[in-house]
């Protein structure tokens, strides 16, 4: 695997993300890999990879402070 975590996030049609931090190992358990996308009935998930935990948490905080704009 080229990253050592991963961020599986999915955007739901209701607005919110669910978003799960997994190992390499369980990456690759699951198929995933840097860049996988999948479409849900009512949601799209993406698959991004991270050096460390402390950068998933740097980008998830980032995505909190976000402004969305409708």
């Amino acid at each position: 695997m080229e990253y050592d975590f991963y961020l599986a996030a999915k955007y739901t049609l209701k607005g919110t993300v669910e978003a799960k931090i997994l190992t390499a190992a369980e990456a690759e358990q699951l198929g995933y890999e840097d860049g996988y996308k999948e479409h849900g009935t009512n949601y799209t998930m993406y698959v991004d990879g991270f050096d460390s935990e402390a950068a998933i948490q740097t980008y998830l905080d980032d995505l909190v402070n976000c402004t969305v704009i409708q």
